[in-house]
């Protein structure tokens, strides 16, 4: 597969009902005309029957608070697999399904307490069934985004990952901080499923403003290196920015951090805010990260 040069994450927008500003159909054309290849979309997340009210069925999937998965079924609007489907088109060519974000999610949590209480495996669970039926339901997303902010546990994380992977989807980490926990599941994982991590959204905003600085930007790589001699970091790292900025401003952090090996272009979070200047704030994003480095994986 091609690793993107540019990619969005989007919210809300991306899915019916009523608040949504536009149509998702449209929200769909103009991503496709902007210059993104890549629409992520977030965030999911793991139902849980503990420190919520009402308590949710453990492993249900919800995409940002509406359920979507239950009990291995499809139970979101019945437009939205086919709105999803028509992604894919234009520029965009990848869809993926981000999972976790920050406080006060505790999605990791979850899926760390589903895979305890089921004798350290996710076979025959909710959670499993769930994952399946969005393969089916939502063939277009290729690629699972691992947002993990809330409890890094390397054997249930690796383990939720190679469920994945054994479905047929990719894999990409979404890091900011913790890079020992996230380089130690890369090397689990590139030992029996090398190729499966297809590339990291490293942040660089917010938590994640440390790693504008290209010297820790690049040293990302040199720890995987560190960890897997021979492991090709060449293009790995997408560097993300948010809307808080302008696209002059992710312009010139994309520029600065363009010289490093690592950095195999950039991501923005979120398309939600960028609607309100249609699609001329959606393409002006896009143009603000270099062209020119996606990389063959």
């Amino acid at each position: 597969m091609s690793r993107p040069a540019r990619a969005v994450y989007a919210e809300g927008c991306m899915y019916p009902h009523a608040a949504n500003p536009q149509p998702v159909p449209t929200t769909i054309s103009q991503v496709q005309q902007s210059g993104f290849q890549s629409l992520i979309l977030g965030l999911f997340h793991i139902g849980r029957d503990y420190d919520i009210q009402p308590a949710q069925i453990m492993g249900d999937l919800y995409y940002n608070d509406t359920l979507v998965f239950s009990k291995g079924q499809y139970v979101g609007d019945a437009s939205w697999p086919g709105q999803i489907g028509t992604v894919i088109g234009g520029t965009v060519d990848r869809v993926c399904a981000s999972i976790g974000g920050g406080y006060p999610v505790m999605d990791f949590q979850t899926i760390r307490k589903i895979y305890a209480d089921n004798n350290n495996s996710f076979d025959g669970t909710n959670l499993m069934a769930n994952f399946k039926a969005l393969r089916q339901t939502l063939p277009a997303i290729s690629v699972i985004d691992m947002d993990c902010e809330d409890t890094y546990d390397r054997p249930s994380f690796v383990a939720f990952c190679r469920m994945l992977i054994g479905m047929g989807f990719d894999i990409t980490f979404c890091p900011y901080t913790n890079q020992s926990f996230w380089v130690d599941c890369l090397a689990d994982l590139n030992t029996g499923n090398p190729g499966a991590v297809a590339w990291w959204n490293l942040q660089c905003y917010d938590g994640g403003a440390q790693n504008r600085d290209p010297q820790t930007f690049q040293g990302w790589a040199t720890a995987i290196t560190q960890a897997i001699p021979g492991f090709d970091t060449d293009a790995f790292i997408m560097a993300g920015d948010w809307t808080n900025d302008s696209p002059d401003a992710v312009k010139a952090l994309m520029q600065k951090l363009e010289g490093e090996p690592a950095f195999g272009g950039g991501f923005l979070w979120t398309l939600d805010a960028m609607l309100s200047g249609g699609e001329t704030l959606i393409a002006a994003y896009a143009q603000a990260i270099p062209e020119g480095v996606a990389l063959t994986v």
